[in-house]
Formats: structure tokens, C-alpha cells, sequence
């Protein structure tokens, strides 16, 4: 490699930078792909710059059969030049045979995106994602369950299924409302499988996940053909698609998510019967990544990385999950710890050594506990005051990690009350933000509904059980009575639950 790149990395699009007689190949857990992307540089294990090469955006690209097609890294394009030259581009040498996918852009030029690449950019949310793909077949089932979608509204709510984050909760969501994205799912595993019967070498062909237009960000490196300069751009990165999700909200549990308000209405027999538990063997401070099976013991934990907003579409939308915030408790006492745990993997668990299996999450923001809202701070901390009471955040979004949009409807004119609105800068309006809780006791149950005012507008619903439609038609109902009576509110809301549980 050439020296001086840490200061001009675009040194690094030289050929000389990299010789083919120096290029090996390494093998990797495909649930590592989170982390990787081509044109990375690593040095000793560890990430050392994401030159950003040259950076793109073509704007309004049509995506469809028409206009894409799948191609090999060595195609020599009807005989008159490769589209990867060598001279220019030598990095793919020992990968000639593997997929790409050309799109064609106007002028006679086109945009070619590494399959791998395709596949982390839309698909690499979580490792554990990724990995159901890449092991067909790939069945619904093993991605989420129940789900539930409004078309009207544009509202969908689904359960994730075991061990799948939140974080792939929208590509989720979007493989379930469109075709075009299921197909391209499942067509990374079925094309690796078809590849290995056939003794072909195992490269995985990938497409976008829709048909559309989209304006697609990303670094990479304009090559030749012919006498035509800049005839095509290689993409190393993806950076930013704009093509919108097929829905306009998300709600979504997790399988933990349902399985905690079980545990939470058992805890206090679970703790009398075994009031001594084992604590979880913590993490070495420098764990070390590794290609091997994880312990079938070991508590699965996530490894959160950040990254910027692939999606702008889903800036504007709001998503969102269940939370605990307080339980019954009882004081427990701990058995003994055990030594740290050196090793972590991802991929499905499989062996007794001492590996921890985690998962590779991508998120926008660090995952840290937001503050609460300024209008929510007092309605919390009195619900806080509750005891022997299970009480759930129902409204964990990405945006604050407490608050969604208050829902906008129009009356039968077709007018939106402005009262719906809240004043955010000089002559600015945004609509206001609500909070939804669950109060449980005894397996009766209540919602709490904040919605953002000075003081905050809080008022006590009943709760049927609490599954996502219920939950959003409360927030409707907020909405409606927030219209009519904005003054309304349930005071002394802490005396109010308990003298609401006391008669249940």
C-alpha cells in the first residue's frame, strides 16, 4: 500500500496502491458484514479510516428489470472492454466471477454496485438479519410474527421474532409490505445454495429491495470504458437511498419485549421460590472478535455500531416499541460472579466454549438513555411513585426514545385543528408529541396518555390488552379529546390509578 494515504487517502484510488500479487483472502462471519465495507481500511483488527474515495449522488435513478441487470466482476461487455478494467481498477481480481448488479444511468453510463454491497447496505441492520438470509431457506416466521396493517392510515405493527432487533425493525417492515423486497431477500440464499449444488462458487447475487425511482448517495470510483471517460461509477459504498418505506408508522415488540410482562406477573412467586440468582458473566473490557461458534450458554448481548442515516425516509416516520420502566421488585441476592468473557462471535450459538454471542446492530444514534421531555419529566415521576405496579413505555420511538407525533386528522371539511400544533421556532409549527403508558397490577391493566402542553395534557383510558391497535386508537382518542377539551385533564393521577385498581 501506498505510504501516505492516512493524509491523502485519495492515494488509495491508485492501482498502484494495492497489486494483485499482494491481495489474499480472508474468511469472515457473514454477520460481521455490519461492519464492513469495501474500501475500509483495517490495520491489527481494528478500523483505521473510511476514506470517503469519490463521493456521488445521482439523483431520481429508475430501478426496475428494465434498467438493472446482474453482471459478473470480469464481464468484458460485448466483447468491446471490461467494465472493470484492470488498469484502472485491479482490486477485483480474485473475484472475477463475483455478482454485481449495473444499473443503467442516462448518457450511456451506468452505476455498478457490488451484490455483497447491495445486501449490507438494505439488509445489514443487525448480523442476525443478516444471517437468516444468508441460511435458506428464509421463512417469515423466522423474522416476525402477527402482523398488522392499516392501509388507510399507513399504520404497521408487528412481532419481531427471537433475537431479532429493533434495529431491523423498518427493513422488516418493508419486507413484509413489499414484494419486491421479500423476492430480494430470499434470493441471496436461494442464489448461494443454487451456486454450491451446482459446484459453482458460492457469490451472492442480490437486487434493490423495490421497483422506483430513488436518489442513491455513494463513494466509490468513476472508471473508463472505450474512449468514454467516467462511463462507469464502482460503488464501494452505499451511503443514502431515498425510496420511501412502504408504511407511515412502525410499532413493533420484541419476543423479550412479551415475555418480560409474563415474568412481571410472576416475578414476586419466582423470587419467593428462588430468591438467589445467578449473575451474568460480564464482558472483557477488550473482547475480542471471533469465528467461532458461540456458547449455547452464554447470554446473547447486542454491540450497537454508528452509523449516519441510510434512509431519509424514515426521518419523518416515526417507529416505535414497548419499554419497562419500573416493575414490582424484590431484593435479590446474587450467587457468584464469573470470570469475564474474552471471546464474543456472531451467527447462531453452537458449542460449550466460552464465547459470547452477540449481534451487530446499526443505529443512527448512540444507545444511551435520552432524558425525558421537559413536558413528561413530572407525569413520570409520578408514575415512578407507584409501587408493586408494572409499568410499560408504550411509545419507545427512535426519534426521543419516549415520544411519537400526536395523530393529525381532519374533520369532515377537511380541516386539521391547529390545536394539534405546538409552536417549535419563530413562525414554525410541528405537531405535538404524546406519550402512552400501561399500568398493570393483577393482570388488569389501564393506559396513561401525555400529550405535550405546559402542563402536560394526562388522562386515564382503558386498556382491552394492550396489542398495538389498541394502543393507537387510545392515542386517536387522546387526539379527539385533546380537539375538544384541551383544558380536560385527570389530576392526582398517581390517587386516581390506585383508587382505579382498588375497585377493579
Amino acid at each position: 500500500m501506498i505510504d501516505g494515504y492516512l493524509d491523502d487517502p485519495s492515494l488509495l484510488l491508485s492501482p498502484e496502491s494495492t497489486f494483485v500479487a499482494k491481495q489474499r483472502k480472508l474468511w469472515v462471519s457473514v454477520g460481521t458484514l455490519p461492519l464492513l465495507c469495501i474500501g475500509d481500511i483495517w490495520r491489527d483488527g481494528q478500523l483505521e479510516m473510511r476514506p470517503e474515495y469519490e463521493l456521488e449522488c445521482f439523483s431520481d435513478v429508475q430501478i426496475d428489470g428494465n434498467c438493472t441487470s446482474l453482471i459478473k466482476a470480469g464481464l468484458n461487455l460485448e466483447e468491446n472492454g471490461f467494465l472493470l478494467p484492470r488498469s484502472e481498477h485491479p482490486w477485483h481480481m480474485q473475484c472475477t466471477q463475483s455478482y454485481c448488479l449495473m444499473v443503467d444511468l442516462p448518457d450511456n453510463r451506468r452505476l455498478i454496485i457490488p451484490c455483497v454491497e447491495l445486501t449490507r447496505f438494505y439488509f445489514g441492520s443487525s448480523s442476525n438479519l443478516l444471517t437468516k438470509l444468508f441460511l435458506p431457506p428464509l421463512s417469515r416466521e423466522s423474522l416476525y410474527s402477527n402482523p398488522r396493517n392499516e392501509k388507510a392510515s399507513g399504520r404497521l405493527s408487528l412481532q419481531l421474532a427471537e433475537n431479532i432487533s429493533g434495529a431491523s425493525a423498518a427493513d422488516i417492515g418493508r419486507l413484509h409490505l413489499d414484494p419486491h423486497a421479500w423476492r430480494a431477500a430470499v434470493h441471496v440464499g436461494t442464489s448461494l445454495l443454487k451456486a454450491s449444488l451446482s459446484g459453482q462458487g458460492a457469490y451472492p447475487q442480490a437486487f434493490f429491495p423495490f421497483d422506483g425511482q430513488s436518489t442513491l448517495i455513494a463513494t466509490g470510483k468513476w472508471l473508463s470504458f472505450g474512449e468514454q471517460p467516467k462511463a462507469t461509477f464502482l460503488v464501494f459504498s452505499l451511503r443514502s437511498c431515498s425510496h420511501p418505506f412502504p408504511f407511515r408508522s412502525l410499532k413493533y415488540e420484541t419476543v423479550n419485549a412479551r415475555q418480560s410482562e409474563v415474568r412481571g406477573q410472576h416475578a414476586k412467586r419466582e423470587q419467593l421460590q428462588s430468591p438467589t440468582r445467578r449473575r451474568a458473566a460480564n464482558d472483557s473490557p477488550d473482547q475480542s472478535l471471533v469465528d467461532q461458534d458461540a456458547s449455547n450458554s452464554l447470554a446473547r448481548k447486542s454491540k450497537q455500531i454508528c452509523n449516519e442515516v441510510r434512509f431519509p425516509d424514515l426521518i419523518k416516520k416515526s417507529i416505535w416499541k414497548n419499554t419497562a420502566i419500573a416493575t414490582s421488585t424484590t431484593d435479590i441476592t446474587y450467587s457468584r460472579t464469573f470470570s469475564q468473557v474474552q471471546h464474543a462471535s456472531v451467527g447462531d450459538p453452537g458449542s460449550e466454549r466460552r464465547v459470547r454471542p452477540i449481534d451487530l446492530i446499526v443505529q443512527t444514534r448512540p444507545d444511551s438513555t435520552l432524558p425525558v421531555p421537559n413536558f413528561l419529566r413530572e407525569t413520570v415521576d409520578d408514575l415512578k411513585q407507584l409501587k408493586h405496579f408494572r409499568i410499560d413505555l408504550l411509545t419507545n420511538s427512535d426519534e426521543d426514545g419516549w415520544t411519537v407525533p400526536i395523530t393529525i386528522s381532519s374533520d369532515e371539511d377537511g380541516e386539521i385543528d391547529l390545536g394539534l400544533f405546538i409552536e417549535s421556532d419563530i413562525y414554525l409549527l410541528r405537531p405535538r408529541r404524546v406519550s402512552a403508558f400501561s399500568i398493570n397490577h393483577d393482570g388488569e391493566s389501564i393506559f396513561v396518555v401525555a400529550i405535550e402542553s405546559f402542563p402536560a395534557h394526562v388522562k386515564i383510558y382503558a386498556s382491552t390488552g394492550g396489542n398495538a391497535s389498541d394502543v393507537w386508537q387510545t392515542l386517536d382518542c387522546a387526539a379527539a379529546d385533546f380537539i375538544h377539551r384541551p383544558d380536560s385533564k385527570d389530576m392526582c393521577i398517581v390517587d386516581l390509578i390506585g383508587w382505579i385498581f382498588e375497585i377493579a
